[in-house]
């Protein structure tokens, strides 16, 4: 039984665009947990969207475990995808400058 890692990805919040969600994230195929590297960030808890097919319509990643509450990043997160490919990164607070999470799927 070999590794089945994806490759490390950046997903980023750009102030100017858009100050508390990433744009769409394409891990290449779909994987059942996903390494997430949270920067510092205005403090905001964080949350993982999933979609179908890119492009899609996006929803909140519903299992409670990939909520992560209140504070201020600087952490590692492994967040259980169930088969999910396509995902963006929210945070319920605006961020006050641009934030580069990094990303890659595990199987």
């Amino acid at each position: 039984m070999g590794i089945d890692n994806g490759e490390w990805l950046n997903a980023k919040i750009t102030i100017a665009s858009d100050d508390d969600l990433t744009p769409e994230i394409n891990l290449g195929k779909p994987f059942k947990h996903m390494d997430l590297v949270i920067p510092t960030i205005d403090s905001a808890s964080i949350a993982i969207y999933v979609s179908e097919s890119s492009g899609g319509t996006y929803q909140q990643l519903g299992n409670s475990n990939n909520i992560l509450a209140a504070g201020t990043g600087a952490t590692t997160h492994v967040v259980i995808l169930m088969g999910w490919q396509f995902i963006k990164i929210g945070t319920s607070a605006a961020q006050t400058s641009n934030r580069t999470f990094r990303v890659r799927g595990l199987n």
